[in-house]
């Protein structure tokens, strides 16, 4: 029972993400003249997921001061780290995308426990897989768009996506296995919290700001937070 429960999830997790690596590929396909503009779109999307899903479910979920701790220990792990490599790799492009993949690895890991937890409870565990996939097109539309703007093989979009659900599929067998903690899943979710904030902020916006008049800046960070947003409410309303 446990081994076709993980693979679902499996399958689930890693479709999600190559659905919306393949919408990545068509943007990057038809806007790669305007590299920043998808930049702060990505940026953007990242917000509008932390501000409009991840930060008013983790309140209500799990323990505040919980949440506080995850996301202090992620920003002085992202500040200790930018300030140690970006001494020694200040030349590398990659950094915002390993980044990011450390940021989707810590959000999946209480998702798939809450997942594990829930997988014999009906309807409210199909509506965490649901939300599962739904959560990782975006994080997969960012994914190709950074793995390609970075200049790294594209054959990295599928080992990363491999990693994540892999890693979520671990973290859903440790909630079959019943071990489990409100305050460790709020520290983890918090963790992800504070790095797609680091990520999106620092890392992806922050690297164009200055690139861009302030103006274009504003508004395509805006339409990804709007996109976003948009495409939350027509998922939310068919499923």
């Amino acid at each position: 029972m446990i081994i076709p429960t993980l693979i679902n999830l499996f399958f689930i997790g890693f479709g999600g993400l190559i659905l919306g690596s393949a919408a990545g590929l068509w943007a990057y396909t038809y806007y790669q003249h305007r590299l920043e503009a998808l930049y702060l779109i990505c940026g953007g999307m990242l917000i509008g997921v932390i501000s409009l899903e991840l930060i008013p479910e983790s309140v209500q979920l799990f323990n505040f001061w919980a949440l506080l701790v995850g996301v202090s220990l992620s920003l002085s792990l992202f500040i200790c780290m930018d300030s140690a490599l970006h001494v020694k790799f200040s030349e590398k492009s990659y950094l915002p995308l390993i980044a990011f993949v450390f940021a989707i690895l810590s959000h999946n890991i209480p998702v798939g426990i809450a997942l594990g937890m829930n997988s014999n409870s009906g309807e409210f565990g199909m509506a965490l897989l649901l939300a599962l996939f739904i959560h990782h097109l975006p994080e997969g539309v960012a994914l190709y768009i950074l793995t390609r703007i970075s200049g790294i093989n594209g054959v990295f979009v599928l080992v990363a996506a491999c990693v994540v659900t892999i890693v979520l599929a671990l973290s859903a067998w440790l909630g079959l296995e019943s071990l489990q903690s409100n305050h460790v899943n709020g520290i983890f979710m918090g963790i992800a919290i504070g790095s797609l904030s680091y990520v999106a902020i620092h890392e992806i916006i922050g690297k164009v700001k200055g690139r861009v008049f302030k103006r274009e800046l504003f508004l395509y960070t805006s339409l990804g937070i709007l996109l976003l947003s948009l495409y939350l409410q027509i998922s939310h309303k068919f499923f």
